[in-house]
């Protein structure tokens, strides 16, 4: 099975709050969020493009705990994350995504292993 994607762009500070996530879910947005500590700042606002996640996800609901890759373009740059869906909201009448929230882990060190002690003498 291939590695699901999916491409986001940044929101900026006009564009986080009710009002304006309104306005995104309107011109066919849907708002969403990324955080964990390999995240710049611990937490970066995004928006993501409804018809693409239908077709990555599927119509349904998508599972929380499920991981997917995201390309996130910051306007200078893009910043990829393997990711896991934390928190999804349904709009209940409309049958709509309303957010979703992301989840990035902490990339697993592996702790060095400390040599033997000599014995005490």
């Amino acid at each position: 099975m291939t590695e699901q994607m999916l491409n986001a762009w940044v929101r900026s500070c006009q564009d986080v709050g009710t009002r304006p996530s309104r306005r995104l879910r309107r011109q066919g947005f849907i708002p969403a969020v990324i955080y964990g500590k390999a995240v710049p700042n611990g937490n970066l606002p995004i928006k993501l493009s409804a018809a693409e996640v239908r077709k990555v996800l599927g119509a349904t609901m998508p599972e929380v705990g499920s991981s997917l890759k995201l390309r996130v373009d910051t306007g200078n740059e893009l910043l990829e994350f393997d990711a896991v869906v934390r928190e999804v909201q349904w709009d209940p009448m409309q049958l709509t995504l309303r957010h979703i929230d992301f989840f990035v882990p902490a990339a697993v060190e592996e702790k060095a292993q400390p040599e033997e002690l000599a014995p005490a003498a």
